[in-house]
């Protein structure tokens, strides 16, 4: 990272960013899980409508979910590039010399 004034820690939001993805991935097996759910091996009339309603209705769930996430995940990205852009303009601005003393004296 630079030494301009702006300050984000990108791995910290890196591994935000992964971690909502990876909770985007790990729901897709729960999501086809209960798709497959057929509630006539229920064999109560009843039931079986409830069960199928309550695979269907929790498949479209968990699908949005998965896929907000996703896009959660998307937005980071684009905060990453945007925050890393700004960082990078702002290091330019700073004159060399500037930098120089902001970082102190040069390691011997």
């Amino acid at each position: 990272m630079s030494q301009s004034d702006l300050y984000l820690d990108y791995e910290r939001l890196r591994e935000n960013r992964d971690t909502i993805r990876n909770i985007a991935g790990i729901m897709e097996q729960p999501c086809r899980a209960m798709a497959e759910v057929d509630g006539s091996s229920m064999g109560v009339a009843l039931l079986v409508g409830r069960m199928d309603d309550f695979g269907e209705e929790w498949e479209y769930e968990i699908s949005q979910l998965a896929e907000f996430a996703e896009a959660a995940a998307d937005g980071l990205d684009e905060i990453l590039r945007s925050f890393q852009s700004i960082d990078d303009e702002l290091s330019r601005a700073v004159p060399e010399p500037a930098r120089a003393v902001e970082s102190g004296p040069p390691a011997s």
